[in-house]
């Protein structure tokens, strides 16, 4: 990783020296007593992808700017490597950095920090951490990159690769208890969001936006139970900025008439921030050789004209020896609400505002399920190679995108991955 650019190299460099102060203020001696244990770990995957659909890009994610196209082999949609810096200043004071390098959202490969925080054990039952943290919704690990820690080659795709707002700076506490057999862990966080998404040949960042939510988890022996709940609000779209303003004028242009009232009451539904919102329930479940997932997610977007929607998935594994074969299928919609707005053709005789509306209203729409099968063989220790064969049928889709980058309508492409997952 001697790649690294100085921004990720500055940010560690940071975080552990702010640490190691605060922890030498705290435990009444020099940092040059405390003797800080540092350790260094990594993941990547090599994952290549196929599929024979024309006029199609595959994603994992949203987030990535080009997808795999059809008939060729790519290996940048699912291949990624990182590398993890851990230090352990005293008992109760250690920081982390963790910088990861895969397919960005304008194609390049530079590497990016995912995490990078100072944590503060008072006690064995609370957890506190400063920094730049990730939002916490996955069943089987706390970041989306690391796909060794996955049964399948990548997470749903088409339900947690639509969540991509999941890097936030900030703060996050975590309460913990013994209950029964197991551990019970309730966590707050909120702070500044991290992330973008890009459709229709345009990249969305989050200008200014805010995160905040909770997690709820109980971790036992045989089975593990999550539910999440967050919000991110972030400033409006520049694209519907001089909207209101533009209804208005035409609502006045025809006083009295159903489209001047229709213009009046869209122009105030128009918000000045938009809120994701998300509620998500997962469990997991292993006994012997066999496993089994199941999650859920509700979510909803207050961005102009609201879109809601909700998310399914599951994976059916059982272990033979190094082998582990499995069936998984996922399911996701997300819809505008519905607002009229009938244009009379004399106010707008060129079309523009009525293709426009359509355009806002079909903007992130999505319809598709994912039903797949493949096996995971782990042929050396924290080595696993992955074969997976994907039939994805879309109505419309934001996940996929035409050769063009646009979001697509109806889709049915049959992808064919294989991936090398490793950690270190």
């Amino acid at each position: 990783m001697s790649t690294v650019r100085p921004v990720c190299i500055a940010a560690i460099a940071a975080m552990s020296l702010c640490a190691t102060s605060a922890a030498a203020l705290a435990a009444g001696r020099s940092v040059q007593a405390d003797a800080p244990r540092w350790s260094a770990s990594g993941f990547g995957t090599l994952g290549a992808a196929w599929h024979d659909e024309d006029d199609t890009q595959f994603r994992r994610s949203v987030d990535q700017h080009r997808g795999t196209r059809a008939n060729e082999l790519d290996f940048g949609v699912d291949s990624s490597l990182g590398l993890q810096v851990h230090g352990a200043l005293t008992p109760q004071w250690s920081v982390m950095a963790q910088a990861v390098m895969n397919q960005g959202r304008h194609g390049e490969w530079g590497p990016h920090l995912v995490w990078g925080f100072v944590k503060h054990v008072p006690s064995d039952w609370l957890e506190l951490r400063a920094g730049r943290l990730v939002t916490d919704i996955y069943l089987d690990g706390d970041s989306r990159h690391v796909g060794y820690a996955y049964t399948t080659v990548r997470p749903y795709a088409d339900v947690y690769g639509r969540l991509t707002y999941d890097n936030f700076d900030g703060l996050d506490a975590t309460l913990q208890h013994a209950l029964g057999d197991g551990l019970l862990r309730f966590k707050l966080f909120g702070g500044r969001t991290r992330g973008s998404v890009f459709l229709n040949r345009m990249e969305h960042p989050v200008p200014i936006g805010r995160s905040f939510g909770v997690t709820l988890d109980w971790i036992g022996p045989e089975l593990s139970l999550k539910l999440s709940w967050g919000n991110m609000v972030s400033t409006r779209n520049a694209i519907y900025r001089e909207l209101p303003f533009t209804l208005r004028h035409l609502a006045s242009l025809a006083p009295g008439t159903e489209f001047a009232g229709q213009a009046v009451a869209r122009a105030s539904e128009i918000a000045g921030s938009n809120r994701i919102g998300y509620l998500g329930a997962a469990l997991g479940w292993e006994r012997g050789p066999f496993s089994l997932q199941l999650m859920a997610t509700d979510m909803s977007m207050s961005v102009y004209p609201r879109f809601e929607g909700w998310g399914t998935g599951a994976i059916a594994a059982y272990r033979v020896g190094r082998w582990k074969p499995y069936l998984t299928g996922s399911r996701s919609i997300l819809d505008p609400v519905d607002r009229a707005l009938d244009v009379p053709p004399a106010l707008d005789p060129a079309g523009q505002l009525r293709g426009f509306w359509q355009t806002v209203h079909g903007y992130t729409r999505h319809d598709q399920t994912t039903i797949g099968v493949g096996v995971r063989y782990d042929f050396a220790d924290n080595m696993a190679l992955k074969l997976q064969f994907d039939r994805i049928d879309a109505k419309r889709s934001s996940a996929l995108l035409d050769d063009r980058g646009f979001v697509t309508g109806p889709r049915s492409p049959t992808v064919f991955s294989a991936t090398l997952d490793f950690v270190f």
